[in-house]
């Protein structure tokens, strides 16, 4: 009797350990299992932000492209309009002037105009010059006289390397305008002066010009109007 109790008690036990091992396997594949999930769930989140991240940079890329090409139509239109008034102002003061020319003394040589005479007594400067990588300088001078009421200066230019620097005189030597032209910005300055009766010292003579070019690839105009 003792022999045969003693087999059941060891089949019962072979049983139980069995049903442990059971259970810690399947507790062992439900934690493998779940770990995986986490795994796969960090993963997809980690992509799906990196595509935001990525599709976030291309819409600012773009954005910035528009910015850019909105700034450049708006420089160009105003460029436009900055030349369309000086011809227009060319074209009145041709109407009763007479026409000279001479080189601006670059060795890439270009042209001014001095417009002149006429009964409304008109007086007109252009200097225009473009560079590409020169370095050079040059001067001139232009006469206002006693029955000048008006002067009106214009200064515009854009370079895309180096630097264009354009410096203009009162009589007497006192800088009226020190502009630089680099390829930070576009140059555009206006200037109008009616001449009082007081003031006739300081504008009436021979006003000069430097203008200087450092490596520059770019333009400028510039322009007197008197009358």
């Amino acid at each position: 009797m003792h022999g045969r109790t003693t087999y059941f008690c060891s089949r019962n036990d072979k049983q139980n350990n069995m049903k442990t091992q059971t259970i810690f396997r399947m507790l062992s594949l439900s934690l493998l299992f779940i770990l995986l999930g986490s795994v796969a769930m960090a993963q997809t989140k980690e992509e799906k932000k990196a595509k935001e991240a990525e599709m976030k940079a291309r819409q600012e890329k773009i954005e910035l492209q528009r910015k850019q090409m909105k700034e450049q139509q708006l420089k160009t239109i105003e460029l436009n309009h900055a030349y369309a008034e000086q011809a227009r102002e060319a074209s009145r003061a041709r109407s009763s002037a007479r026409v000279y020319s001479t080189g601006t003394g670059f060795s890439d040589e270009g042209s001014y105009f001095i417009y002149s005479g006429g009964q409304e007594n008109q007086s007109q400067l252009i200097i225009r010059n473009s560079f590409d990588g020169e370095t050079d300088s040059a001067e001139g001078e232009f006469d206002v006289n006693e029955s000048t009421t008006y002067i009106k200066c214009m200064i515009k230019g854009k370079a895309r390397a180096g630097k264009i620097k354009i410096k203009v005189m009162y009589p007497g030597g006192k800088v009226f305008k020190d502009l630089s032209i680099s390829s930070s910005a576009e140059i555009s300055f206006t200037q109008s002066m009616s001449i009082e009766e007081d003031e006739m010292k300081k504008y009436i003579g021979a006003w000069t010009y430097q203008v200087t070019a450092d490596k520059a690839e770019g333009s400028y105009s510039l322009s007197f109007m008197t009358h």
